[in-house]
């Protein structure tokens, strides 16, 4: 059902050090490291949790969104479209978008209560 998660850290060398402990057990390593994000995946391979610098006197929440796995373009669509009529602000929207990925289709919607949503068809990893 999920694509991959993300969060926002203060500071990511910080959640670097502890993500890595923590992580290190269970098999799972970081695959992306640069300035602006950090992924880990099982092994090292792929990114399912992402993790994000933000800023401000809140960090959980700033910069949270969750991605859904979608089984095709269509049903990406369909989402985006139901999600829309239902009240959805869109941020991103449905169709291929290689900046992000090569093979990436998908969306981004915030819901009406402004929880960051995105629907993945095939991956991005």
């Amino acid at each position: 059902m999920f694509d991959h998660l993300s969060l926002g850290v203060r500071d990511l060398d910080a959640a670097r050090r502890f993500y890595d402990a923590f992580f290190g057990p269970l098999g799972v390593a970081a695959s992306v490291v640069s300035e602006k994000e950090l992924a880990y995946g099982p092994g090292g391979v792929g990114g399912h949790l992402y993790l994000y610098p933000v800023s401000g006197a809140q960090v959980a929440g700033l910069g949270t969104h969750i991605a859904f796995t979608a089984g095709s373009r269509a049903e990406v669509d369909e989402a985006y479209a139901a999600a829309i009529a239902a009240g959805a602000e869109p941020v991103r929207p449905a169709g291929l978008h290689p900046d992000i990925s090569p093979d990436y289709y998908g969306c981004v919607l915030f819901d009406p209560d402004g929880n960051k949503l995105e629907i993945v068809a095939g991956t991005m990893h």
